[in-house]
């Protein structure tokens, strides 16, 4: 390895880290020793998160931040701050309620009835008499098709035959629907939070929190304030329609009879503007199908909304933090596709955040669970379960694909990780949960949380714990080793094989469309990467140089376009012209209408069609589709970061790769780095279940380092054990030693099912001298080693090896193991997850060469 990678490794700071750090009113006294605890678990920065605090932007909060933020500029690091009270970002402090009425959210909402004619000098009543709150935009008529709900012809204008709330008409023959469209206050949930397509309402959030904060620590702003953090922002629209279900929290979207959708003139105008006709007698084919427009007034709808969240919030915000020299990041709420829908999320993932400094996404709630890739399976999040084609095949390669196309971002991708897992998420758990992220392109993360409140049972767990978490040092080994993994990877290139199309617009027009994740999951089971690349960026920023796809300093051999029956033309035309330019492209399962550029293939023959393409870049000689990797380019090296995400299948085989000769290989999380070598592009891997490596090509590797011991025999250790218990509850001490007859786990159905803590276990065994391996086998859940009274370390997940010098004679060996919390705290969220057992299960063994 050369000196520059050895510096990474050895030297990396801990500013890809920003764990949340819970603001809790009145323990002021206990503040500098929380931003100390984080300090010394390797982070270098932190994100102060308000919502807990119950009085924000007062006095107290002001006196609280004074002292956090000195004893931060004295130990170094930076600040971040969560912008709002409470959750999600956009209820300004209350302020929209207190003193700016006149910008709460503004709803598109339609009443309708059903009418049958001939019936001359006949009238309906309107459901809601038009008010300040209730402003009546129109009344138009259409006729009932025989197919469900669907309305055909043209509208008829009924605006003019209201008087007071009746509307007169003479009915023609035929069945009718007669559609009252409102600009209302009513359809949302969230009544006095700001309109987020309004720039005068989002400059509320701006007047509630941002200026505070400017006004009374301007002198650390760029400095030691780093920024600012919206926490899942939204449209906040919900189902007004009677008689209408709610369809869960993740599935409202355009075309969804009852919905409110978020409105102001402005969406008008700029639908008239894209469509070129005036298209308030066409509103209601945004609620239901009609025979000619409902796809194009449904995509100009969500163009004109998303583009105007886009610039009203996500630039106004981080137009204003850039101004003062410091930056905005957060995230919006992804999950299960929400991410291209309304009410609990933005639209479309890329314009909610192309304003930001970072590209951000969150996992929390059970979500991503090791080893479930091709279950769906339970979860506390809505609705109880999640579908882990999107979160283990979308997620986060929506950030890392937005961090590569957006310049100003620098492939900076955030993840909010680890909250509301429970108490049962131990560092083990937490380490593959790290792992998947770093593997998918995630380099900055929010480790979720810190807090002076223990326990606090808001969203465990909480590192700190009050003093007596007992992983507390395997945390510290895992957040350092996401510091040198991040390093590592900053300021390098990805390569990436292909691109998929981001869809929205497909989802939007309704008329039938693919989600992503099913090419996407074609295309990672078999280690080939890919960004998602959005209309915009294919219309203004991509282009095509020797047969690929080019946007910024990326490049894909092929653009993947998910089934889409409808497109908007300009695309269309766009992918032709790339096409002809010499773009490769594909449209699985159809073309949209109107298109003939591109080939057509079948699901299934995705993956044959990118490494015909020439997307191959890594290769493997036997299937094996939860082997995830990542490829980076920096300064002449090439490093990969492999990952089994088999919970139940170790992998062993040869890979293919694009560069040969010697490399370094660094498990990191055992503290072994030694050479490898790939003759002629192979190189042969093996990783245990859910283990995870670095392997890194360059010309200049240290003489000083040798290759990976083997071992050929073992044997186990089966002398008597010693146990002492340490419970993690104020003033414990170690229990006396006892004798045990055989290693098991000290929480099951004999054992002591309220204990966490700390477990000792000491021995003494016979050995050879000379370079051995020990293996701990089973371990619940972190372990710390010493061997004749020498620290050879700590192993926070399996598996628990480790390497060492063994003396002649007799060998005393002391292993120290960490259990998690949830044995004292049974939380509802540990429902979900596996307990593991706690204490040192083995077998225990030496391995020798």
């Amino acid at each position: 390895m050369d000196k520059r990678l050895r510096d990474i490794l050895e030297n990396a700071e801990g500013n890809h880290l920003l764990p949340f750090f819970w603001m809790h009113d009145g323990r002021r006294e206990v503040l500098p020793g929380i931003v100390k605890q984080i300090y010394d678990s390797g982070a270098r920065a932190f994100c102060i998160e308000s919502r807990p605090h119950e009085n924000f932007c007062k006095d107290e909060w002001w006196g609280d931040m004074d002292v956090i933020l000195a004893e931060a500029r004295k130990l170094g690091m930076k600040v971040w701050i969560l912008d709002d009270k409470h959750f999600p970002t956009g209820y300004a402090n209350g302020l929209v309620k207190e003193k700016y009425p006149q910008h709460r959210k503004w709803q598109l909402i339609e009443e309708h009835v059903d009418v049958v004619g001939p019936a001359p000098q006949n009238a309906v009543m309107l459901a809601t008499l038009p008010s300040q709150d209730d402003v009546l935009i129109g009344v138009y008529a259409y006729k009932r098709s025989k197919i469900g709900e669907k309305i055909e012809g043209e509208p008829i204008d009924l605006t003019g035959f209201v008087k007071d709330r009746y509307v007169y008409w003479d009915i023609p023959e035929g069945v009718y629907r007669i559609f009252a469209l409102y600009k209302s206050r009513r359809g949302t949930d969230k009544n006095d939070y700001i309109h987020m397509i309004d720039p005068e309402s989002v400059h509320v959030l701006i007047e509630a929190v941002y200026e505070p904060h400017y006004e009374h620590y301007k002198e650390y702003f760029g400095n030691t304030i780093a920024g600012f953090f919206s926490d899942e922002p939204s449209f906040g629209n919900t189902m007004v329609q009677r008689g209408i279900g709610d369809s869960g929290m993740y599935s409202k979207t355009i075309g969804q009879p009852g919905l409110a959708l978020p409105w102001n003139e402005e969406t008008m105008e700029r639908m008239r503007k894209t469509l070129g006709i005036d298209v308030k007698p066409y509103l209601p084919t945004l609620w239901y199908e009609d025979d000619v427009r409902y796809p194009q007034m449904r995509v100009a709808y969500m163009d004109a909304i998303t583009e105007q969240w886009k610039e009203a919030f996500s630039y106004q915000l981080g137009d204003w933090c850039r101004e003062r020299n410091v930056e905005y990041i957060g995230h919006i709420i992804e999950d299960m596709n929400a991410h291209m829908r309304l009410s609990c999320s933005a639209g479309h993932y890329f314009r909610a955040l192309d304003g930001q400094d970072m590209a951000g996404i969150d996992v929390v709630l059970h979500q991503v669970m090791p080893g479930m890739a091709h279950y769906i399976h339970t979860a506390s999040c809505s609705g109880g379960f999640t579908d882990p084609e999107f979160f283990d095949y979308v997620l986060a390669r929506l950030a890392a694909s937005h961090s590569h196309i957006n310049k100003r971002m620098k492939n900076r991708a955030m993840c909010e990780v680890f909250g509301a897992y429970g108490w049962a998420e131990g560092v083990p758990f937490m380490t593959h949960l790290m792992d998947h992220m770093l593997v998918r392109g995630i380099n900055y993360f929010v480790p979720h949380a810190y807090s002076p409140k223990y326990p606090d049972p808001d969203c465990p767990p909480h590192f700190n714990a009050g003093g007596y978490n007992p992983q507390d040092e395997a945390f510290s080994k895992l957040m350092n080793y996401t510091n040198k993994v991040t390093h590592l990877f900053e300021g390098a290139n990805e390569i990436v094989s292909a691109a998929i199309f981001y869809n929205a617009e497909a989802e939007w027009a309704g008329r039938g469309n693919m989600l992503m994740q099913k090419p996407a999951k074609k295309l990672y089971d078999a280690q080939l990467n890919y960004d998602f690349l959005p209309t915009d960026t294919i219309l203004s920023d991509a282009g095509v140089k020797d047969g690929k796809l080019r946007v910024g300093e990326m490049e894909y051999s092929c653009l993947v376009v998910p089934y889409s029956a409808y497109l908007p033309a300009k695309l269309v035309n766009r992918l032709s012209q790339l096409e002809t330019d010499g773009l490769k492209l594909c449209f699985i399962g159809g073309r949209p209408e109107g298109c003939e550029c591109g080939e057509v293939i079948e699901l299934e023959e995705t993956a044959d069609y990118v490494r015909n393409s020439g997307g191959t870049d890594i290769k493997l000689e036997k299937e094996f589709p939860l082997l995830r990797y990542a490829h980076y380019r920096r300064e002449g090296a090439d490093i990969f970061m492999f990952v089994n995400e088999s919970m139940t299948e170790s992998f062993e085989g040869d890979i293919l790769l694009p560069v040969s000769g010697r490399a370094v290989r660094a498990d990191l999380l055992l503290d072994e780095v030694y050479t490898v070598n790939a003759q002629c592009g192979r190189l042969h891997l093996n990783l245990e279940k859910g283990q995870s490596t670095i392997v890194v090509f360059t010309d200049n590797i240290d003489g000083g380092i040798g290759e990976k011991v083997s071992f050929s025999t073992e044997k186990a250790i089966e002398d008597k054990w010693t146990l002492s218990l340490k419970k993690a509850i104020e003033g414990a001490e170690y229990t006396k030693p006892v004798k045990i007859d055989a290693l098991k786990n000290i929480t099951g159905p004999d054992g002591d099912r309220d204990f966490s803590g700390l477990m000792r276990y000491e021995t003494e065994f016979i050995a050879q001298s000379g370079a051995v391996g020990i293996d701990l086998g089973i371990v619940g859940e972190c372990a710390h080693v010493w061997l004749n009274g020498r620290d050879i370390g700590q192993r926070i997940c399996a598996p628990y090896v480790y390497m060492a010098d063994i003396e002649e004679g007799v060998n005393k060996l002391v292993v120290q193991v960490a259990n998690n919390l949830v044995h004292i705290h049974k939380d509802g969220f540990s429902h979900y997850m596996q307990i593991s057992p706690s204490g040192l299960i083995g077998p225990v063994k030496v391995l020798y060469k």
